[in-house]
């Protein structure tokens, strides 16, 4: 009874189960469908179907939602490490395509801006990296510039995948070089005309990273074309079974 006197009736249905685990996977699926722009407590509770006030009761705040689904992505990417029985140059491969494999999923994460979060854990990858990768100090900048470039790659890499919907094939670039006048544009057919065909370096992601890596960190000793060549085939089905 109210205190009216009046019966109050019974809510409906049973009550949505709330965790923070549930609150930061809608907030990465809310970063997913927009950007992490959109993310705010009222499009979290829109999301999870409750009133905003209610996720105060398991959250403070949403830079600690922000902070928790910021720390879920970057635990999906392994990081470099020295000490590891791993080549660093394999690590730093693999570590290049689950950075790629985040950025499908949510295309601002390579574009944080300056003094944000985002930003924040990229500059801890930067620094991971110089720390795994660097024998002396002189070679800090080259590799932290080496990095960014590293990622300016998969992350473009990732925009026209996610725009064309294709997966990891480089062949329509090649199909469209094809169909370009030799003449006008004959220094991108030497390649072709002297080997026969592109160089795996151009068709392929995997070899392109390494091709790179060999150029603008030298200090990192080359893999084995047996590696190189299972991390494509491995990339290459991973890509293939998630439609990218």
């Amino acid at each position: 009874m109210t205190a009216e006197g009046t019966e109050r009736r019974p809510a409906v249905g049973r009550p949505r189960k709330m965790t923070r685990e549930k609150i930061v996977a809608a907030a990465l699926q809310v970063m997913e469908d927009a950007d992490f722009a959109a993310l705010s407590m009222r499009a979290l509770a829109r999301h999870l179907g409750v009133n905003h006030a209610t996720l105060y009761n398991y959250v403070d705040d949403l830079a600690e939602v922000e902070q928790q689904a910021l720390d879920e992505l970057m635990s999906r990417i392994p990081m470099p490490d020295a000490a590891s029985p791993v080549p660093l140059r394999q690590q730093l491969i693999e570590h290049l395509l689950a950075v790629r494999r985040t950025q499908l999923l949510y295309p601002k994460f390579c574009h944080a801006p300056p003094g944000s979060r985002a930003w924040r854990l990229h500059m801890g990858c930067v620094a991971q990296v110089i720390r795994a990768c660097c024998g002396e100090d002189d070679q800090v900048e080259d590799v932290a510039i080496a990095y960014n470039a590293l990622i300016g790659l998969v992350a473009t890499s990732a925009e026209r995948s996610r725009a064309s919907g294709s997966n990891t094939s480089i062949t329509p670039d090649l199909e469209a070089l094809a169909a370009l006048p030799r003449d006008e544009f004959e220094p991108l057919f030497r390649p072709l005309v002297a080997n026969g065909g592109y160089a795996p370096k151009l068709t392929s992601l995997v070899y392109r990273l390494d091709h790179l890596i060999g150029l603008l960190m030298p200090q990192l000793p080359p893999l084995d074309e047996e590696d190189i060549a299972a991390m494509q085939t491995t990339f290459s089905k991973v890509a293939g079974a998630s439609g990218w």
